[in-house]
Formats: structure tokens, sequence, C-alpha cells
């Protein structure tokens, strides 16, 4: 159970820095007046991807009986439904507005990542 531990550990700090970067690479995308497309598309399925891999380790610890602080679970399933969230709630928008909420969108993953580090002992 203790390489599970430490893969979610891992996990976290790669969420954490791959969804800032990702943010990042958005924001400035959008100031220099681009639109969602493949590439940072995908970078996005990707991330949900990772955080879907993290909740999985997640659960597989909790079922194991280790035992967090109850808000480390609101931060995880937060995180899980936020992008799926923001899509549907922009799919028939414009690609630029989508780029904007989608890169806002993966900063708050970002923060709810260094939330549950801080909250799950990573």
């Amino acid at each position: 159970m203790d390489i599970v531990a430490q893969m979610h550990a891992t996990l976290a700090q790669t969420v954490m820095y791959y969804f800032f970067a990702i943010g990042v690479w958005g924001l400035i995308e959008y100031i220099r007046g681009g639109e969602l497309g493949g590439n940072i598309g995908g970078a996005f399925v990707i991330g949900q991807v990772v955080v879907g891999i993290q909740v999985i380790l997640g659960l597989v610890i909790l079922a194991g009986g280790f035992t967090v602080q109850s808000v480390h679970f609101l931060y995880g399933i937060t995180a899980i439904i936020s992008m799926p969230f923001a899509w549907s709630y922009m799919r028939s928008r414009h690609p630029r507005q989508a780029l904007a909420v989608y890169s806002l969108v993966a900063l708050w993953i970002c923060g709810l990542a260094i939330r549950g580090i801080v909250t799950g002992g990573a």
C-alpha cells in the first residue's frame, strides 16, 4: 500500500505543475488572440485523464484503510468534475471563449491540487 500512497503523492504534484503549465499556456494564447485548438485541447484532455488516475489511486488508498481529512475528498471530487462541467457549459461557445474558461479552470485545478496536497499530508 505504501507504493500506491507514494504514487498518489507524486501524481498530486504532477497534477499541480501540469495544470499550472497548461493554464498559463492557455492564458498566453488567449492574450495573443488564439482560440482553443487541437494541441491545447489535447493537453486539457490528458490532464483530465491524469486527474482520473489520481482519483482512482486515492480510492485504492481509501479502500486500504488509510484516512485523511474529509475536506481532502471534496478537493478530489471538485478536481474530477471541474473540467467536464466547464466543457458542458462551453461546448457550444466560441473557441476563443472556451480557451479562456478552460485555462482558468486549469489554474483552479492546480489550486485544488495544492489544497489536496496540504490536507492529504503528501
